[in-house]
């Protein structure tokens, strides 16, 4: 079984963005529901950007789930609209191989790291991505299976599904302002004045949304002490 990082050039979507802003480094993670992008780049490039992403998201016939940004920083989710033509990812996994997000696009350079479980498939998806641009190998080594859990990443339906909108809008809120930085940035009775509730239903708002997280990722935090133990024996 084999790790292999890839640099590639071509003229796929996520990539030609890259290529438009040169100067931004982009992120790309996808679950086959939605797409995380998160981008990194100087305030005035990011202007740009920002104003260019409704055309792109219009483009590949999708829609914004959520846009946040901060200095030097976006975050954007959209619909997931990949399929076997228009992304690498999907590619990846029509030969039977898995990928390790995020996916990193600079420059018009896109690189991604993909896990071949035999040389065939990894031959055959070499092939198929030679077809839509230039291919390099930057990187291969051996990996076990299970080192393959590190690869899988918690599913974001398994995250949010039980969240109600209006609790997934106020952490996403606290977040944002600062509420669980520390020292915080910005106190409870001022989330709560922002967005005209009382400071309890704010609270209980919040609260559920946190604990909803913190249950989901409890099964991947036993495996991690699990795989840490493990180790040290």
């Amino acid at each position: 079984m084999e790790e292999i990082t890839l640099k590639l050039h071509h003229d796929l979507p996520f990539n030609n963005v890259s290529k438009m802003f040169p100067e931004a480094t982009i992120y790309r993670w996808c679950n086959s529901y939605v797409d995380y992008i998160e981008i990194h780049s100087d305030d005035a490039e990011m202007d740009r950007i920002i104003e260019a992403l409704p055309a792109f998201i219009e483009e590949i016939h999708s829609e914004t789930v959520y846009i946040s940004r901060q200095k030097g920083r976006a975050s954007v989710i959209i619909k997931c609209r990949c399929n076997i033509n228009n992304s690498t990812i999907r590619m990846t996994e029509s030969e039977s191989c898995l990928w390790r997000a995020p996916v990193k696009y600079k420059s018009g350079e896109e690189e991604i790291t993909v896990i071949s479980p035999v040389q065939e498939n990894f031959r055959s998806l070499y092939d198929k991505l030679s077809k839509i641009g230039e291919v390099e190998i930057s990187r291969k080594f051996q990996v076990l299976p299970e080192d393959l859990r590190d690869n899988w990443t918690v599913s974001i339906m398994e995250l949010f599904s039980e969240m109600t909108d209006i609790q997934t809008k106020y952490i996403l809120e606290a977040i944002s302002a600062g509420y669980f930085d520390t020292p915080r940035r910005v106190s409870l009775e001022e989330l709560a004045k922002r967005n005209g509730i009382s400071q309890s239903t704010m609270q209980e708002h919040i609260n559920k949304a946190r604990n909803r997280i913190i249950y989901s990722v409890e099964p991947y935090l036993r495996m991690y002490l699990e795989y840490i133990g493990a180790m040290k024996n």
